[in-house]
């Protein structure tokens, strides 16, 4: 259990090898069974993991190619080729995303002719089609009414349960941690749950649907993604989630709207606070959310606080300025860049535009922070508009709330190259799923995008 109770970014704790085997015999199991529940297992794995553990998890077999997270994605794409043959379906991807698909091969196309078949180029060029892989499976999986249910209280329920773990992490750290040493507290591990976005979303449109018992759990759980956002101490999605609480009701609705309920939740938050700082006074909460925004405070604060990643931006700028302007350096970064000491480089992959930039040139900032975003608002909208009160207007409101926190966040380390974004994909084809199957457009509407 040294993973629940370390910083694994840190100490690198995988999950005991037996979970990697367990999670593959359930997924083959579900695969023959009912491959859409194959997903949905998939789905709750992914947003219950602790992400670092899960990279560190690996099998013998496959070294450094098949870690715990990817075992996952493999059981989600499995499950939707077993269901289109069972039912002899076709796949369907959207022309953004087909667009995506092309930009990346080109790039890995580029890594692959300068560097070969190197260990950190393959790596790159999977992770770089984690995203646009999940987006083509959860657009495929989740058609209707009834799975997009499913889809949710997988996703809520996972996403709990990482937030149960972040806290007993923290719940576990020595008194004189919790007193002085906040960068020993802080960990972004369990932020991949998809719990910022349900959070962001129920901000906006909360369920009223729910009593008693229900009622309860559903704010429970909502406590609990508040909480972890809380405990992870992490500046940036503090930010970000106020900014999208405001946007995406200006985008939707053409006004701020914050409900009752939203106001009511908020209270709870800050209850929470009061209540964790009179029964753990040594974590000195106050203390140190303070100190995580006074680099916002004045101009050379804020030039200190940013200098390891200004220092990366600058560096994938000229990278991008050295090679091709409109296509990029490709899926793997120049060599000499990925090995060189952070201290020379700065903090590479930490500024989301200037990451698309180096790698993808012009084309890929454009695809990736304008006509993706844009294309995946504007269909989500228009599904919204018509079943707001529905499970899957509830789901495609998540995926609006994480299409605007990725735009949001193009000045922070977020973006979709990294091993990081499968939750993302998943939601991003959600919106475009449950658009295409449950609108009334035409066929001529869906071949447009």
């Amino acid at each position: 259990m040294e993973w629940l109770f370390s910083n694994t970014q840190v100490t690198y704790e995988p999950y005991p090898i037996i979970f990697f085997y367990l999670i593959a015999l359930g997924g083959i199991v579900l695969l023959f069974v009912r491959p859409y529940w194959a997903f949905l297992f998939s789905l709750f794995c992914l947003a219950a993991r602790n992400f670092h553990a899960a990279v560190y998890t690996r099998t013998p077999f496959f070294g450094p190619y098949l870690n715990l997270n990817d075992l996952l994605e493999w059981i989600a794409i499995f499950a939707m080729v077993m269901e289109f043959l069972r039912y002899r379906r076709k796949i369907w991807a959207p022309g953004v995303l087909l667009a995506l698909f092309g930009l990346i091969i080109i790039g890995d196309v580029q890594s692959l002719f300068k560097y070969g078949l190197a260990e950190n180029v393959m790596r790159r060029i999977w992770s770089t089609a984690i995203f646009p892989i999940m987006f083509v499976v959860s657009a495929n999986m989740v058609s209707n009414e009834d799975r997009a249910r499913k889809f949710y209280w997988a996703l809520f329920i996972g996403a709990v349960l990482a937030a149960i773990q972040h806290i007993i992490y923290i719940r576990a750290l020595p008194s004189y941690i919790l007193e002085n040493q906040y960068m020993f507290i802080r960990t972004i591990s369990y932020l991949m749950s998809g719990g910022p976005y349900v959070l962001v979303a129920f901000m906006v449109h909360p369920f009223i649907e729910f009593r008693r018992l229900k009622l309860f759990g559903y704010y429970s759980g909502l406590t609990l993604f508040g909480s972890s956002c809380v405990l992870s101490l992490t500046r940036g999605l503090w930010v970000i989630m106020i900014a999208a609480i405001i946007l995406l009701p200006l985008l939707l609705y053409k006004k701020l709207f914050i409900s009752r309920t939203s106001a009511t939740m908020a209270g709870v938050f800050v209850g929470i606070l009061l209540i964790v700082s009179l029964l753990f006074p040594s974590l000195r909460f106050r203390e140190m959310m303070s100190e995580r925004f006074r680099s916002f405070t004045t101009k050379e604060t804020f030039s200190k606080s940013y200098a390891s990643r200004a220092e990366g931006q600058r560096t994938e700028i000229n990278i991008w300025l050295n090679g091709s302007i409109i296509l990029g350096a490709g899926s793997t970064l120049p060599l000499e860049y990925v090995y060189a000491d952070r201290y020379v480089t700065g903090a590479l992959g930490h500024v989301g535009y200037a990451t698309y930039l180096s790698h993808y040139g012009v084309l890929g900032l454009l695809l990736y922070l304008v006509l993706l975003p844009f294309l995946t608002f504007k269909v989500g909208k228009k599904y919204y508009s018509r079943h707001s009160m529905d499970y899957g207007g509830k789901l495609v409101l998540v995926g609006l709330a994480c299409v605007i926190m990725d735009v949001v966040s193009c000045l922070t380390s977020n973006h979709l190259l990294g091993g990081t974004s499968h939750i993302q994909g998943l939601l991003y084809g959600t919106v475009w799923g449950l658009w295409r199957t449950n609108t009334f457009t035409g066929e001529k509407d869906v071949k447009r995008f």
